[in-house]
């Protein structure tokens, strides 16, 4: 009997825009509510707040292209953990990746001289991608082959990355200054901005060209489909012969490289040299994870949260400055948004939850009695 393929996916946002709009309005609604309360204990009106951020955000060009700045990476990291997520597996090294990227990418600006700019910017981004290409085929090999779980292994590896890279920095690389940071790229190495006075780069134009690419490929190519068809069905997706290992190894591969070039474009366009803490906190790379889960994976979703939580960054920035607000305060925000997400996904799919576990427990019993 001839085995049918699942039904091809809709090309809406979780199939109805109306319940798709209500599945994040309702947690974005409660995540600014407990904000709310956390800006009262600091003492500040949170109509204020909001008010304040929105206005630095959006409404002039240089509170634009701030916005802009910071959404840049946000949405390289967001497009690249899409690929893990739509195939159901969770690529939790995306912050290492981008450690990585933007480690390699310092050491190649600054310590290869005398290139043409446009082909110095070219060989820094390719050798982050590279980077954080190799790094991610670890636990994409060890998830194709053994079946070890992504979340633990490149959890582990997100450590491991960043301290690698603080200590090759701090005992080998560094300038010896107070706080452990490389020498400075090349002139040739920079990306140029869009303007001398604010963060915005010509990553920008990097980003929205991989983001139109990943759009592409998940909505309209054959690869896209088995993606999905693998996060679905991983079973019946490898007995239809769509080589579920080896779309899982490269799933793993481009998702790295992608961090990396979020790392080395941070790199590149504003922090010309590499410290540990040019990610922030919480670093690009978990922004990024955050917009995916935010916005169900949807590459459109994933390009609309990435303004916001770009525009929450430059906004946590300047309502620390202009209203005395901790940056804590924005993170509170963020971190409740992407909890009482979970929590409304959670709900949506305890069904299939239950039945996992169930299948579970009857394979072991059914081994018990054997």
């Amino acid at each position: 009997m001839k085995q049918r393929l699942p039904a091809k996916r809709s090309s809406g946002w979780g199939g109805n825009l109306l319940t798709a709009t209500g599945d994040v309005l309702v947690p974005l609604v409660f995540a600014f509510a407990v904000g709310s309360i956390f800006s009262l204990i600091c003492g500040c009106n949170p109509f204020t707040l909001y008010g304040y951020i929105i206005k630095k955000a959006f409404f002039s060009l240089g509170g634009i292209l701030n916005t802009l700045g910071y959404t840049t990476p946000i949405i390289i990291t967001g497009i690249a953990t899409a690929l893990s997520i739509r195939a159901n597996m969770y690529n939790m090294g995306i912050e290492g990746q981008v450690f990585l990227g933007a480690f390699t990418a310092a050491l190649a600006g600054y310590m290869i001289k005398g290139l043409p700019p446009v082909l110095h910017v070219t060989l820094c981004l390719l050798i982050g991608a590279a980077f954080g290409a190799l790094y991610a085929l670890i636990p994409g090999l060890l998830k194709a082959k053994l079946r070890v779980n992504e979340v633990v292994t490149t959890v582990m590896l997100n450590s491991i990355a960043t301290q690698v890279t603080g200590f090759l920095t701090q005992s080998y690389l560094g300038t010896g200054d107070a706080y452990a940071h490389t020498e400075f790229i090349e002139q040739s190495a920079r990306l140029a901005k869009l303007n001398s006075k604010y963060r915005c780069t010509t990553a920008l134009f990097i980003a929205l060209a991989i983001w139109l690419v990943l759009y592409f490929v998940l909505k309209k190519t054959k690869f896209g489909y088995e993606i999905d068809c693998i996060g679905k069905q991983w079973e019946f997706a490898d007995a239809v012969g769509m080589h579920v290992s080896r779309k899982i190894v490269v799933i793993f591969v481009i998702g790295g490289a992608l961090a990396g070039i979020a790392g080395a474009t941070e790199i590149l366009g504003v922090n010309y040299n590499f410290v540990s803490s040019f990610s922030a906190n919480p670093g690009i790379g978990w922004d990024g994870f955050f917009v995916c889960i935010l916005a169900g994976s949807n590459p459109v979703g994933i390009l609309l949260f990435s303004i916001v939580f770009g525009a929450l960054r430059y906004g946590a920035l300047a309502a620390q400055t202009g209203l005395g607000v901790p940056l804590d305060l924005i993170n509170i925000i963020k971190s409740t948004l992407v909890l009482f997400m979970a929590i409304k996904l959670i709900g949506n799919n305890c069904e299939a939850i239950a039945g996992f576990f169930g299948r579970i427990f009857h394979r072991a019993a059914a081994k018990k009695e054997d």
